[in-house]
């Protein structure tokens, strides 16, 4: 009988360790999710501010986007990733994968709000009106809070690329929170919030976070998926300036996306390399570096 009480006061000093670290854990996400929603707010509220007050914001737009058709029930995914801001945080392990999801929301936000100042542009299309009631709120709420400015790059694409990096560790819900982040990007263009060229943007500045603010990188598994992001951000870059020269000079500019291909291609191999060959490979790194 002595034995069986004491391991239950033993039992109970368990679980209210697990209680406090769980607790610790929960004020850490939300702390995170604070500041990164107060940073995200003033940032996007200054620029808007600022760029509504310019006597002319262009705009760049490919021809091919007006055939992009304009779908009122895309609102839904859209506003869903104000959604995923909020759910984000409180899907990470772990303390250190909550520092750099907020390090790396941070630091998208920050210099989003660099280029939507020094490069403001605007949507040019005009939305057709929503006659129905129901998906008519979210577009008035878009009016009012989503101005036709802060474009390029996309907050709604660069989030959505580094939403998965902490979804895809979700077994239960990886395929739901995939396919949502999917129609996340393509609601950017059919809801007529964004143009085409903002989507190549917010892809790269979202790789480009990968790689400055990596994720356990001397990590064999988590090694070969940061050498990885450099091939993914070389592709995106590529498919930047292809349609630049596409809109400029011409269709030679396509013959930029072969390339482009072939690195997410070799992008998404080195994704898939088993644990041994990336620890080989960081071995190699090791070694060249020490000489």
């Amino acid at each position: 009988m002595q034995y069986s009480h004491g391991l239950k006061i033993h039992t109970f000093g368990c679980n209210e360790q697990k209680m406090t670290e769980k607790q610790l854990k929960t004020r850490q996400q939300a702390f995170a999710l604070s500041v990164c929603t107060i940073v995200f707010v003033a940032v996007y509220k200054f620029c808007t501010w600022y760029a509504s007050s310019l006597d002319n914001v262009p705009s760049f737009a490919f021809d091919f986007e007006r055939s992009i058709p304009f779908l009122p029930l895309s609102i839904i995914p859209y506003m869903a990733g104000g959604l995923f801001f909020g759910l984000v945080f409180f899907f990470c392990k772990d303390k250190y994968q909550i520092k750099i999801l907020a390090w790396r929301m941070l630091f998208v936000i920050i210099v989003a709000g660099i280029f939507f100042v020094t490069v403001p542009l605007k949507f040019s299309f005009e939305k057709p009106p929503v006659s129905s009631t129901f998906l008519g709120l979210p577009f008035s709420f878009l009016k009012d809070f989503d101005s036709p400015f802060n474009q390029s790059p996309s907050l709604h694409i660069t989030f959505s690329f580094v939403f998965w990096t902490v979804f895809k560790d979700v077994p239960k819900w990886r395929f739901f929170f995939l396919i949502m982040l999917i129609m996340v990007g393509i609601s950017t263009l059919t809801t007529f919030q964004h143009h085409f060229i903002d989507v190549v943007t917010g892809a790269i500045l979202a790789h480009l976070s990968f790689i400055l603010i990596p994720y356990r990188k001397n990590n064999p598994e988590h090694y070969r998926i940061h050498i990885a992001n450099y091939y993914f951000l070389a592709c995106w870059v590529l498919v930047f300036f292809s349609l630049l020269i596409f809109k400029f000079f011409g269709m030679e500019g396509l013959l930029i996306l072969f390339p482009a291909v072939i690195l997410l291609i070799i992008g998404f191999y080195h994704q898939k390399i088993k644990g041994t060959a990336a620890i080989q490979k960081l071995k190699m790194v090791v070694v060249r570096s020490s000489r």
